[in-house]
């Protein structure tokens, strides 16, 4: 018998589940313990809200309950009406107490079919990816948060000034560097994330480093439950949810960068300009659609969000939650009733709509341009402009007609704020020159470059050495 678990020995326990076996009938079949084929089932469930509401009896009260509630419109709301308990004061959720005993799923359930609770079921290829991700994730290596990694550039570049070695610093901030081995500090000074050069460091040599793209991700982990893979297990659990895809469009480098989003069932597309590519800068802007959109519309939209795996989107903890008192108690997370995934590596294919945006984006803010000179107005000028196409996806309509028709008032508000109006047909504009003649400027340089012509600056003696004339 293996070790670990494969996806044979994962479809199989999917396929007993489904017949309505018992944990102990299971592990007897793959001759494994009970316990093992218990936290198993525990670990890699996926949550899902198939038929969640469709009946009344999704209320624990529903046998007891003798209420009858007046809307203010002399229309008598009782608890046999449609969806009484979404207007009930004495509402309280009813949870399935198959969670809390073998065998923790809805699996081979009877009353499943009709069942108005929220659900989790086990599915092989979900439980599969999961391990992938967690195999994958502990091979990793060292991985620091922000904080921790700024302060060790300090400690670094403040003893390399002073002629110590790396390894004398590690050594002497063992609680500081954990298990960072002296290797991967000298990685880290390699690929430029520290100050410390390595021309500063003794003993050095002249050979040159390999080249290595590095990255500081908040949580190295980040992945793990997350993937694509296990997404389309959840999609199929979740029937109607279409995943909201988020990416980010680089200007100039070390400049300003624009944060996007995309919401493709209804085409509409929303960018933020933010100073540095970090998973702060990420999580406050998640904040602050959370305080603008409202916990209900914004579940809606992002009940399901896709990602890269960018540095800015390495703490997804904090999106899919959020701080109900920052001032008094920090430490206290809620969540927001979202989850957040991660498309593969390279695979830009996984998110098409997000990277279709971009290409309109472009037309206006051309590859090469800086974004520094852009404010949060001019880019919501350019993203009404981007909605107000009439798209053949959407039966050649705007984006934001679609978006206000699905959402109604709360998301003709919510456009509202973030400066997001329509702009009539004839008068759309995806060109520079929407941002003035300065961005026209930098695209007429941008075009020059790429047809190889560069402006070269007149000497002062290029007028006086002038071909002599044929006398």
């Amino acid at each position: 018998m293996a070790k670990h678990m494969d996806d044979k020995d994962r479809g199989r326990i999917e396929y007993l589940l489904d017949c309505g076996k018992s944990v102990t009938e299971i592990a007897k079949d793959l001759g494994r313990p009970d316990s093992t084929v218990s936290r198993e089932i525990q670990n890699r469930r996926i949550d899902s809200e198939k038929r969640y509401g469709c009946s009344n009896r999704l209320c624990s009260r529903f046998d007891e309950c003798d209420l009858q509630l007046f809307d203010g419109f002399s229309s008598r709301i009782r608890k046999n009406s449609a969806r009484c308990f979404e207007h009930c004061p004495r509402f309280f959720e009813a949870v399935c107490e198959r969670w809390a005993k073998a065998p923790y799923v809805c699996n081979g359930c009877e009353k499943e079919p009709h069942c108005p609770l929220r659900k989790k079921y086990y599915r092989a290829a979900g439980a599969q990816a999961n391990y992938t991700g967690i195999l994958h994730a502990s091979r990793l290596g060292v991985h620091v948060d922000d904080e921790s990694f700024g302060k060790m550039n300090e400690v670094v570049s403040l003893g390399v000034k002073k002629g110590q070695s790396v390894r004398h610093i590690v050594a002497s901030n063992p609680e500081l560097f954990k298990g960072a081995k002296p290797r991967t500090v000298y990685d880290w000074i390699d690929g430029r994330l520290l100050l410390a050069k390595r021309h500063d460091l003794p003993f050095f040599r002249g050979n040159k480093p390999k080249p290595k793209k590095l990255e500081i991700k908040t949580n190295a982990k980040c992945r793990v439950g997350r993937t694509i893979q296990e997404l389309r297990e959840w999609l199929k659990e979740n029937p109607g949810v279409v995943p909201c895809e988020v990416d980010t469009v680089i200007g100039s480098i070390s400049g300003k960068v624009l944060f996007t989003m995309i919401f493709p069932d209804t085409g509409l597309a929303l960018a933020f300009l933010r100073d540095a590519k970090t998973s702060q800068t990420c999580t406050r802007i998640f904040n602050m659609l959370w305080e603008i959109a409202g916990p209900e519309l914004f579940r809606a939209l992002f009940l399901a969000t896709l990602g890269d795996n960018g540095v800015e989107f390495s703490d997804p903890a904090m999106i899919e939650c959020y701080r109900p008192d920052p001032e008094h108690n920090p430490t206290k997370l809620l969540p927001r009733g979202i989850r957040f995934w991660y498309a593969d590596p390279y695979c830009s294919t996984q998110k098409p709509h997000v990277e279709r945006v971009h290409e309109d984006i472009r037309r206006v803010l051309m590859k090469g341009t800086s974004f520094n000179a852009l404010d949060q107005d001019g880019v919501g000028l350019v993203m009404s402009h981007v909605n107000s196409m009439h798209k053949p996806s959407l039966g050649d309509r705007t984006p934001i007609d679609l978006f206000i028709e699905k959402h109604g008032e709360p998301g003709r508000q919510f456009l509202e704020k973030l400066g997001i109006r329509k702009i009539p047909g004839n008068q759309v504009t995806l060109h520079p020159f929407l941002l003035g003649r300065k961005f026209q400027r930098h695209a007429d340089k941008v075009t020059l470059r790429k047809n190889g012509v560069t402006s070269a600056k007149k000497t002062p003696n290029q007028d006086a050495k002038k071909p002599e004339s044929n006398k």
